[in-house]
This record gives C-alpha cells, structure tokens and sequence, in this order.
C-alpha cells in the first residue's frame, strides 16, 4: 500500500529535481525549477490520461456499434444450386437484396426469402393418458 503512494511521488521529486538541474543551466532558480518540473508533470501526466481515455472510450464505442450490427444480421445456411451443392453460411437482411458467391464453384447466387404462415397451436399440458382413461375403464367394469 505504501509502496503504491511513495513510488509516484519519489519518481515525481526525481525527475523535478533533474528538470530543476536542467532549468539551473539557463539560470533559474533550482526551486522554482523545481516547481515548474512538478508542475509540467502533473500538466503533462493530465493530458496523456485524458488522450488515452479517450482513445479506450472511442475504441469502446467502434466495438459496441459492431457489435449491434453483427447481431442485426441473421443467416441461414443455403445449399448452391449448382451440381457441387456446397453449402455456406449467408447472412440475411430483409432491407437488401442477398446475394453471395458459392465458395465451392465461385459463381454468384442469390438468396430468395419466401414467407410462410401456420395455425399457431396450443401445446399440451398434461400428457398422463391414465387420467383420461381411468372413468372409461371404470365404466366398462360396471
């Protein structure tokens, strides 16, 4: 724990102190070089933070949005028409024409959606044919 707080200021205070020596060269005061070094790290340390979360937010972002359009697609596999039959993976939008090229014999095909529509069923909930038999095998005995 301690480590994780004097570590950064002891590396602070060194590379003042030699930005201090530094700025001593061109005749200012080892202080106030001193305080221009902390100062221009702490400015300097700030604004590379603040880059490098914004470049993780941005590349963040790029990833979500590929993502939400990876999910809006939806595929089927498809069999090429021709004799090879070979089969790929084909994503589908209903807002586009679907089209690919068979890897197989390399030729373009496209992809026809057709609708179909049924009776929607209920399913059965209680499959014990027992209960459903026992009154007429009751009646049968009498």
């Amino acid at each position: 724990m301690l480590y994780s707080i004097f570590a950064p200021l002891t590396l602070l205070i060194i590379i003042s102190f030699f930005i201090a020596l530094v700025l001593k060269s061109f005749g200012i005061a080892t202080w106030i070089g001193f305080i221009i070094g902390i100062i221009g790290q702490i400015i300097i340390r700030n604004m590379f933070v603040t880059v490098l979360d914004t470049i993780v937010q941005l590349k963040d972002k790029k990833l979500e949005n590929e993502r939400i359009k990876e999910f809006s697609y939806q595929g089927l596999e498809v069999a090429c028409p021709c004799t090879k039959k070979h089969i790929d993976f084909v994503p589908i939008r209903l807002n586009t024409p679907n089209m690919y090229k068979c890897t197989g014999c390399n030729k373009p095909v496209s992809v026809f959606i057709n609708t179909e529509t049924a009776i929607q069923t209920e399913p059965i909930t209680n499959t014990d044919i027992t209960a459903a038999i026992a009154p007429i095998i009751a009646n049968n005995e009498n």
